[in-house]
């Protein structure tokens, strides 16, 4: 049997000036100074689904999901579930890569290896032989070697396929179009149809082309980003913390899970989770998960199917 997760009954209440009261609600997260107060609720009870260790997941709709681990991806599709062992280049320290479903359900798995020689793409596919190059995938941005790659794919617009230094293709169902890649880009993401981008402390919106935010952001590096309508949430793992954009200025407040990883959010909640588990964000209040640490990922198919991938396996809400 699969254990089932118990849950925190705390509820952490954000408390500001009446001032940023307005914007709280806009987008369900502090905006200045916050205090933490505990007050008596229940956050979402999760279940483990799988019990490999997982650095990356990919969601897409009923059946589809797909789990990284150190040694094969874990997909669940119409077949069932079955793993698809990883090639030495997928193996290992060093990588920065992600697991996504493409527009015909088939596995990707993208991103970069930072080996001694510096960085290299990396871009495989399932096929009937297994995960194997393909980049003639990626047109014009396939070439191997460096600089990196950095990619969001799936089966909503748009997919986004960037190499730093170079150029971006974004896909939708209408074909690709090209646009710039920012010097020093990071992180590229999709929230709620909306592209967005992270080079350095410059937050990007995705337009025809990268349309940076006017005031530049408060963090060093940043870990993962949330958009709702001009709102945007930024995590910073190091510092332990979470940096608002309300249309016009960047303020920062404390996480409510140390070392934020991952932000995921749908158009009425949101999740923060990281190496201190995971935690649950509806109206203005957080409502932490206990028992879960070391999350590398949270996702969603809505705010009642949430899914957290951990180094203790995945956890699905019930």
């Amino acid at each position: 049997m699969t254990p089932r997760q118990c849950t925190d009954t705390a509820r952490f209440v954000l408390t500001s000036s009446p001032k940023a009261l307005p914007a709280i609600r806009a987008f369900g997260i502090a905006l200045s100074a916050v205090l933490w107060s505990q007050a008596g609720a229940a956050a979402p009870t999760f279940e483990r689904v799988l019990d490999k260790p997982c650095r990356a997941l990919a969601l897409d709709r009923e059946p589809y999901v797909a789990a990284l681990g150190d040694d094969a991806v874990t997909v669940t599709d119409k077949r069932g579930t079955h793993e698809e062992p990883l090639p030495d280049a997928l193996r290992g320290p060093g990588l920065d890569v992600g697991v996504f479903f493409g527009r015909d359900y088939r596995v990707r798995i993208a991103g970069t290896a930072h080996v001694k020689t510096g960085d290299e793409v990396r871009y495989y596919r399932s096929l009937p032989g297994g995960l194997k190059p393909a980049l003639d995938e990626l047109g014009p941005l396939g070439a191997r070697g460096g600089p990196g790659l950095l990619a969001l794919l799936g089966t909503a617009d748009p997919e986004i396929v960037c190499r730093t230094g170079q150029s971006c293709l974004i896909k939708t169902i209408q074909g690709w179009a090209k646009a710039s890649a920012p010097a020093g880009l990071e992180r590229v993401g999709l929230s709620l149809g909306s592209g967005w981008a992270i080079a350095g402390q410059s937050f990007f919106h995705l337009k025809k082309d990268w349309q940076p935010v006017s005031a530049v952001g408060p963090w060093n590096k940043a870990e993962d980003a949330f958009v709702r309508g001009e709102h945007v949430c930024v995590v910073e793992r190091a510092a332990s913390k979470l940096h608002h954009y309300d249309g016009s200025a960047w303020r920062s407040s404390a996480a409510p899970v140390a070392g934020p990883r991952s932000v995921w959010g749908s158009s009425d909640s949101m999740w923060v989770a990281g190496d201190g588990g995971a935690a649950h964000l509806a109206g203005d209040a957080f409502q932490k998960v206990s028992g879960m640490t070391r999350v590398a990922q949270v996702l969603g198919r809505s705010s009642q199917d949430v899914w957290l991938c951990t180094d203790t396996g995945v956890y699905r809400s019930r």
